[in-house]
């Protein structure tokens, strides 16, 4: 497993890194770095961790993180025939533009926008897809006006009143390298083993820990409970198979790991709001004549 501090570093010695991340799957990598880091979600939906939060996330996602907040993505299984999933990723360091310049009058609504973003900020409205239009954009630019088109998009977000924060304002990251590691390895192995029987005591057990000193590690580190956690990769499963496959109610419960159809519409109803059947029939199409 790599170590969860990501080290980046700009090609050409240039003010930002822009990449596009496309491939089959979002794995789950609980990771942190010193710089901020925008994404546009391209094509992909699944879970979306960021500091003690965790939502669902789709198409046209629009998050801005700030320095050394844990964060990863990952995506719901894909259904056969589906492209890959794709997102578009900005990031650039704390005095990217230099202590003085950000400093100045001009800018006072972008570091305002910085500073907000320390437990991270989620955008909605169409701010998100004028965004999205100055992010691909921003592929083609080059020299003085691939700044400046960065700095426009920042100002752009800034003046948006459409833009909430991720994590709890209480929520402090635990930097500690090993911490990190443990947890990566911890969701890694759930996240291959939530639709079996997987209990807390295995996986305390696959780090060294007793089952009450990783209950509070486990809580401390991702912000939410065991339980909670393995039933969100549940209840994120089963939505796919909702959506994607004619399965029946009760075939969805057991292949995303709940024992008995009872417990699996109570979690389904406290995550959702929503009943199974009644989160399918909305994906179903209006019957036309």
């Amino acid at each position: 497993m790599k170590a969860v501090i990501q080290r980046l570093a700009a090609p050409q010695r240039s003010c930002f890194i822009y990449r596009v991340k496309s491939a089959s799957q979002f794995r789950f990598n609980w990771h942190f770095h010193p710089e901020y880091e925008l994404t546009l979600i391209d094509r992909s939906n699944g879970k979306r961790f960021v500091g003690d939060s965790i939502c669902d996330y789709h198409d046209g996602d629009l998050v801005l993180l700030g320095p050394n907040l844990p964060h990863t993505w990952q995506s719901a299984p894909s259904s056969p025939g589906k492209t890959k999933h794709q997102a578009y990723v900005i990031q650039f360091g704390p005095h990217f533009l230099g202590n003085e310049l950000l400093q100045c009058a001009e800018l006072r609504y972008v570091q305002g926008l910085l500073k907000r973003s320390a437990h991270g900020l989620s955008f909605s409205g169409s701010v998100t897809s004028a965004a999205a239009v100055r992010i691909r954009a921003l592929r083609r630019l080059s020299g003085v006006r691939r700044l400046t088109g960065l700095l426009e998009l920042l100002d752009l977000l800034a003046r948006s009143r459409k833009a909430s924060p991720i994590s709890s304002p209480g929520f402090v990251p635990s930097l500690h390298r090993e911490h990190h590691r443990l947890i990566d390895r911890v969701c890694q192995y759930i996240t291959d083993h939530y639709k079996e029987g997987v209990s807390q005591k295995e996986v305390a057990e696959l780090v060294g820990k007793n089952p009450a000193v990783f209950s509070s590690f486990f809580k401390k580190t991702v912000g939410v409970t065991f339980v909670k956690y393995v039933n969100s990769l549940r209840i994120s499963h089963a939505c796919q198979l909702l959506i994607d496959t004619d399965l029946s109610v009760l075939e969805i419960c057991h292949r995303s790991g709940f024992n008995n159809l009872s417990n699996f519409n109570r979690r389904f109803l406290q995550e959702k709001r929503i009943n199974p059947r009644k989160y399918r029939s909305q994906y179903q199409p209006p019957y036309s004549s």
